[in-house]
């Protein structure tokens, strides 16, 4: 079979493989509660089943496992090296798939999803990746030596994390990751690296079917589970010198450049995630509303429309990266480079005013505000965490009334009991007034808040949203105590129990 139909059978088998799977996998989803739920910085108004990262690597899985029997059998001219980093690929990309799916399930903490993230890397770095030698204009050839397994390290995380935070709005992260898997395929192509084309082509042909049910309206989600083990697999195959045959060239310069190019938007997203995080005081590894995608759908208000638009910027870094590797000794290497500042620097203009830099001063002025909603969302983790009833754990919303400033907070069971606390100071009394409500999951459990309107719309998002982290988190724990419990038991209301405004609380 020659290479052409390997990679256009590959990209087919991808491409049914998991059409077929995504109707099995959202059940199983369904089943395991294993869902995106509206609120917070979702946009979706109907719960969304994750998994579809499952319905994705299934067909690469399979792949890799034919690669090996071939092997096995000796049907192929693999060297030591090579096998060895194809099997710490398969490993390292099954193990962020399973921490990524049970992130989906349990919510790890940020803490958690590092280290397993770093326990990945060192899967990889055990079976030989690693970023090798270039060839610097002005310098000459340079030797990464230790400090390449470093580089490599560094640059999946990153890259790992990209694909995670664009992960934000339909389409959006399944798109990307299409265009770079192509590049990927393509430059592996021409410089007759079979493997490495089998396997991306693989991956793209899945991504197109997952496409078709996560456009606008989505009817699944990849999850992390399938965010993080794309950009951990795309970003292996861009910086590791993996798939270096007897005639192919070294690299020059352009490689060091090139690998990043496809994930351009996502590594653009995540500069300014960590600068507006930092400078508002927020945490940098919580997640926030604030993303390129979120900012493009305040302008635009259609999500096909803003996929469109990041689209097109993927297309040009890819187009550019191709001819960057694939012509590395020609003058269109810097004309590329200057191409590619142009986009960014025109790019950069547009996201900047998107973020209303004008308004700078202010938030600067709102940045104590900001680290408080931090730290608030901190200290709320743990004394969720510790809760031991269903009263202290319900008890705990009078935080919103407290802490955070609401008008009014209220806990219920419709027709049997209430707890409410109502704040005697409004603050903002004459800005309009949010009314919400949430219902927790395998309960009648309903929380009402009333929450003014701030004159700083970030720190407005950002206040929201850490609401929305709390209830998430009291909503799971609820489930808990109530599972434990067996019996549901509505909370005792005491004398001691009161109000903020000294009235007692009603039941």
């Amino acid at each position: 079979m020659s290479s052409v139909s390997s990679i256009l059978t590959a990209a087919l088998f991808g491409l049914v493989v998991t059409y077929l799977l995504i109707p099995i996998v959202k059940k199983v989803a369904i089943n395991n509660d294993i869902i995106a739920y509206p609120g917070g910085r979702r946009n979706h108004q109907e719960p969304i089943p994750l998994l579809g990262g499952l319905a994705i690597f299934c067909p690469l899985i399979i792949v890799f496992l034919c690669l090996f029997v071939l092997d096995v059998f000796g049907q192929t001219t693999y060297s030591n090296e090579l096998h060895f980093k194809l099997v710490s690929l398969f490993l390292g990309s099954s193990w962020i798939l399973m921490l990524g799916t049970i992130d989906d399930k349990m919510k790890l903490s940020w803490k958690k999803k590092l280290g397993g993230e770093i326990f990945g890397i060192l899967i990889l770095l055990w079976g030989g990746h690693t970023v090798g030698s270039t060839t610097i204009p002005f310098w000459g050839p340079v030797d990464f030596g230790f400090f390449g397994y470093l580089i490599l390290g560094v640059s999946v995380l990153i890259v790992t994390n990209a694909i995670n935070l664009i992960d934000g709005i339909d389409g959006l992260a399944g798109g990307v990751c299409l265009f770079a898997a192509i590049t990927s395929g393509i430059v592996a192509f021409f410089k007759n690296d079979l493997v490495t084309s089998v396997l991306v082509f693989t991956l793209a042909g899945s991504l197109a079917a997952y496409l078709k049910f996560n456009f606008h309206p989505a009817s699944i989600y990849m999850g992390d589970g399938g965010s993080l083990t794309l950009g951990f697999f795309l970003s292996v195959l861009a910086t590791s010198n993996m798939a270096m045959f007897q005639g192919q060239r070294s690299g020059t310069m352009s490689m060091i450049i090139a690998p990043m190019l496809p994930f351009g938007v996502a590594l653009i997203d995540v500069a300014l995630a960590v600068f507006r995080r930092w400078i508002s005081g927020r945490k940098i590894f919580l997640p926030d509303a604030d993303h390129l995608h979120h900012r493009f759908m305040e302008v635009f208000g259609r999500p096909r429309l803003v996929v469109g638009i990041f689209y097109i910027f993927s297309a040009i870094f890819c187009v550019i990266t191709i001819s960057m590797v694939l012509v590395p000794d020609s003058n269109y290497l810097y004309e590329a480079i200057c191409f590619s500042c142009f986009v960014l620097i025109v790019s950069m203009t547009f996201v900047l005013r998107l973020y209303r830099i004008d308004m700078l001063p202010s938030i600067i002025k709102n940045r104590p505000d900001f680290k408080f909603l931090s730290s608030f969302h901190t200290f709320m983790t743990m004394r969720v965490r510790k809760a031991r009833s269903l009263e202290e754990l319900l008890g705990l919303m009078e935080a919103g009334v407290r802490d955070l400033d609401f008008d009014s907070v209220e806990v219920s069971v419709p027709g049997k009991w209430s707890m409410t606390w109502i704040n005697p100071t409004c603050k903002h009394p004459d800005s309009c007034r949010n009314h919400s409500n949430r219902v927790f999951r395998g309960s009648t459990i309903t929380v009402s808040w009333v929450i003014p309107s701030h004159d700083s719309a970030n720190y407005q998002r950002y206040l929201e949203l850490v609401w929305h982290w709390f209830l998430n988190q009291s909503e799971n724990k609820a489930r808990q105590l109530v599972k434990k419990q067996q019996t549901f038991k509505s909370p005792d209301v005491s004398d001691n129990n009161v109000s903020r405004n000294g009235k007692k609380l009603s039941a």
